[in-house]
């Protein structure tokens, strides 16, 4: 079995550096172009293979730009963590007018949480327990999503990476082969 993560392409808040987790925008023509792009690499693919996607703009714009003949459910689980009030914001904007928060975000990214924003651990938790009813399926699956959501799924299935470590860029993907996994770790504990 194999999963295809997808990252969005490109949008507007991405290209100004803005914290916009759950802010619903549209990709802008260089995030299209990547889109499309993927078409090509993943014309393979067959036209039945189930297609994931969060219920942002974004994901559901570029899905359907790679594939667009195929059916797409959207998930809310699959959404970005929501950064709350900091959405909209760079990071100079956000040192400014939460000072303190800020820092303890720095500090402590995954204890420390943005106002009104959801807490790292609950994210984790609502993408991970909808990623492993997905598995579930025993069939091939695509994932378009946000760099946050593949960030959780990626540092899952290889633990040894931490979270800043992953990286997918923006209207690219990741395949993990779950039959090579289970053969690495049946090899390793035998």
């Amino acid at each position: 079995m194999k999963i295809y993560l997808i990252r969005h392409g490109e949008t507007d808040f991405n290209n100004r550096g803005l914290f916009y987790g759950t802010t619903d925008v549209s990709l802008n023509q260089t995030g299209i172009n990547q889109a499309l792009e993927l078409q090509k690499k993943l014309a393979f693919l067959p036209t039945n293979i189930p297609v994931y996607t969060s219920e942002l703009v974004r994901t559901k714009e570029t899905a359907q730009l790679i594939f667009p003949t195929q059916e797409k459910l959207a998930l809310a689980e699959l959404n970005e963590k929501s950064f709350g009030l900091w959405e909209g914001m760079n990071a100079d904007q956000i040192q400014a007018k939460f000072p303190i928060e800020w820092q303890n975000w720095l500090d402590e990214p995954f204890e420390a949480t943005p106002p009104d924003a959801e807490p790292f651990f609950d994210f984790r938790w609502r993408v991970l327990t909808k990623f492993q009813q997905l598995l579930k399926q025993k069939q091939d699956i695509v994932i378009v999503s946000h760099l946050g959501v593949l960030r959780v799924i990626l540092q899952a299935c290889n633990p040894g990476t931490t979270f800043w470590e992953v990286d997918v860029p923006q209207g690219d993907y990741q395949v993990i082969d779950t039959a090579l996994s289970d053969k690495q770790e049946k090899s390793g504990g035998s």
